[in-house]
């Protein structure tokens, strides 16, 4: 019970950061005036060099969901699986 307990919360965790590697990217993507406008407002001069970071931010948040979520997740289902 406890292995199910805990994919179980590994899943959500899996889940819920995927939706927000989602609305990461729509940001960059679909949004991006939007997003662009509100940097410069908050930030000035600087929102060039924080707009460029973002995709790289992006990148790094989607190894660590597949490093601490997705492969937690698949290695407890695979000893649940076999037990």
């Amino acid at each position: 019970m406890a292995l199910k307990l805990m994919a179980d919360l590994v899943g959500w965790m899996l889940f819920i950061n995927i939706i927000l590697l989602i609305i990461g990217f729509l940001k960059v993507t679909l949004f991006k005036k939007l997003v662009k406008n509100t940097m410069d407002t908050l930030f000035g001069d600087q929102s060039d060099n924080f707009y460029a970071v973002i995709p790289k931010a992006l990148v790094y948040y989607e190894i660590l969901i597949i490093v601490f979520n997705l492969v937690p997740y698949l290695a407890l289902r695979i000893v649940l699986y076999c037990s």
